[in-house]
């Protein structure tokens, strides 16, 4: 027999407004169960009450008030910013491949330029500085699939004791996911994780990226 418990904690899992809502104490229970109700029941087949459910809610949010929060204060130590930057993405091919290995003898690249590439299973993806996109254009001689302009990134550093906790990725995306900003790409190292977002959404994301370094920071040095 299928207990309610583990549904309803799957369920509540599973939407991550609701766990925060639950967790953080702001939840209507009563009004919640109601709406789940048909999907335990489904689920578990059998008639459940929606006191039972708020029975379960009230100890699954004892449970998550126990554990780690989803979502962490990550103690950013550095932001750095890139921009304007371009995107030049191929078709995957052994051509292209050939011409990568090329690639970087023909370009000069400053610790002050932007550059990675992704090669994914269908694709090859470029990002670089600006500036460098008329000799990568004409490096490859083969029309690109895509060609875009107006990147900005943003890179959010930390020290080496961040790396393999978790929910750390998820934590910083969750403050672009707030402001409904989208993320045109991902690049991250072992202490950096690097956002690429369009040139008008960049003033935005800095800002609260440096919100959140004040206050961890601020929080850090009022407990010493």
């Amino acid at each position: 027999m299928i207990k309610i418990q583990p549904v309803v904690r799957d369920i509540v899992m599973q939407e991550l407004e609701a766990y925060f809502a639950l967790t953080n104490g702001f939840m209507n229970m009563s009004s919640y169960a109601y709406q789940i109700r048909p999907k335990i029941e489904l689920l578990t087949k059998k008639k459940v009450t929606i006191a039972s459910l708020v029975v379960s809610l009230s100890r699954l949010r004892k449970e998550f008030k126990k554990e780690k929060p989803l979502i962490r204060e990550v103690p950013i130590t550095n932001i750095t910013t890139k921009l304007p930057l371009s995107e030049i993405v191929y078709e995957n091919s052994n051509k292209i491949i050939e011409e990568l290995e090329s690639l970087n003898k023909k370009l000069s690249i400053s610790q002050e330029d932007f550059f990675t590439i992704t090669i994914g299973t269908t694709e090859i993806d470029i990002i670089f500085s600006a500036n460098l996109e008329n000799k990568i254009f004409k490096h490859f001689k083969i029309k690109p699939k895509y060609i875009n302009h107006g990147f900005a990134a943003i890179g959010i550093s930390y020290g080496p004791e961040v790396f393999g906790m978790p929910n750390i990725f998820f934590s910083l995306l969750s403050v672009t996911a707030r402001a409904r900003i989208n993320i045109e790409e991902l690049v991250s190292t072992p202490t950096e994780f690097i956002i690429v977002v369009a040139e008008k959404d960049f003033g935005k994301t800095v800002a609260l990226f440096s919100e959140m370094h004040r206050k961890v920071n601020q929080r850090f040095i009022g407990s010493v």
